[in-house]
């Protein structure tokens, strides 16, 4: 697949199957390494009705066909994409996941991942990802160290 194709269904199906399958591996252990159960830690998929704002990202808008959220309180400090939410500045787009701490991820017209500097949709925003796919490969290699080694590595 080149750059200019989008992001393919089929490979975001593949990604939520590793991510699942990483999920399955702390949640079965989780009793042993916490003192407290776990929260609700899960990618749920979409519904095929869903309609999104005018505006979404293409890639965006490909990884929501497939993905209505992904919700996982306990790995590392927190990670969750939800829907998406489109910025007034026009210049990183549509927030779209944030982290425990209230860190947001926001996709530019141009398809590359945004991080803010701080929790508010008024921070500055630093490049993380080339784009959507780039940043959900992130994620779960973020996911999967955590699930090898419970530490939370970088998100």
């Amino acid at each position: 697949m080149s750059a200019d194709d989008g992001l393919d269904p089929g490979w975001v199906r593949a990604w939520v199957a590793e991510i699942t399958a990483h999920l399955r591996s702390v949640l079965s252990a989780f009793d042993t390494y916490y003192p407290f159960p776990p929260g609700r830690n899960e990618v749920v998929l979409a519904d095929p009705g869903r309609s999104l704002p005018g505006g979404t990202p293409p890639d965006l808008t490909a990884f929501y066909r497939v993905v209505e959220e992904v919700t996982m309180p306990d790995i590392g400090n927190g990670f969750f994409i939800h829907p998406p939410v489109l910025l007034s500045d026009g210049d990183h787009g549509t927030v779209f996941a944030s982290n425990g701490g209230g860190i947001l991820y926001a996709i530019g017209p141009d398809n590359t991942v945004h991080r803010s500097r701080a929790a508010s949709t008024d921070s500055d925003f630093d490049p993380v990802a080339t784009d959507l796919r780039d940043f959900l490969g992130q994620v779960l290699d973020a996911v999967a160290h955590f699930a090898a080694t419970r530490n939370p590595g970088d998100l």
